[in-house]
């Protein structure tokens, strides 16, 4: 099993849709899907100066010093990283700090998220879980299928929205809730008020953050909250 991810330049902000679109006609054969731009290699040879190639590597150290489930193509308009699982979360860093330097998109298929998108772009919500890669402007969708894999291991989820406020779920006693319940909280910035409630009720903890997703607060009238 490998962890996939793909680098290209934008000069406009996209969505994760519209990556997936391209990488998909790409995938079909379709000529000029990408357009070539120097970052692409120049990204791709400092990635490769912090994991080897696994043509350069010994056999013997391949099991300790690879990371590569095969070495990222040489392509002037995209790079295809594809690293094994068990380094995944170093690799992925990696590769999120690069682009952001090199002013490359990175779209991740496997969960459906471009981060970081084009530079200079500011998502109006992030989405960060546990367990679970952070997601930019996720949708309705993503908010559902994140709360209810909710457990007792990964057992939060916040959605913070550009101008400071937030919204989080948490899930069971790590939560500090009992078992079964969900907590709610929101914080109004920085300095603003920050109140909680629990329920019971999975559905409802899954409205709360598409209420505030979609600017709708009738989601203030719906519990009774209590300040921290």
């Amino acid at each position: 099993m490998s962890f996939d991810l793909y680098l290209w330049h934008e000069s406009e902000p996209i969505s994760a849709d519209v990556a997936r679109s391209m990488l998909e006609r790409w995938n079909d054969g379709e000529r000029g899907v990408f357009q070539a731009h120097p970052a692409v290699p120049a990204l791709r040879a400092a990635l490769l100066d912090r994991f080897p190639a696994l043509e350069d590597l010994d056999p013997a150290d391949v099991d300790d010093r690879g990371v590569w489930s095969m070495t990222p193509t040489s392509d002037d308009a995209i790079l295809a990283v594809s690293c094994v699982w068990s380094r995944a979360d170093e690799v992925g860093r990696a590769v999120l700090e690069l682009a952001a330097a090199h002013g490359l998109v990175c779209y991740e298929p496997g969960h459906h998220v471009l981060n970081p998108n084009a530079a200079g772009h500011v998502p109006a919500f992030t989405l960060t879980a546990a367990g679970q890669p952070d997601v930019p402007d996720p949708d309705d969708e993503r908010l559902d299928r994140t709360v209810r894999r909710l457990s007792p291991v990964d057992f939060h989820a916040v959605l913070d929205r550009a101008d400071g406020w937030w919204a989080q779920v948490g899930h069971g006693p790590s939560a500090g809730v009992a078992p079964g319940t969900y907590a709610l909280e929101f914080r109004e910035g920085a300095q603003g008020a920050h109140l909680h409630t629990s329920t019971t009720d999975v559905a409802e903890a899954v409205r709360f953050l598409q209420d505030f997703l979609g600017g709708r607060d009738d989601w203030r009238q719906r519990h009774r909250w209590q300040q921290w």
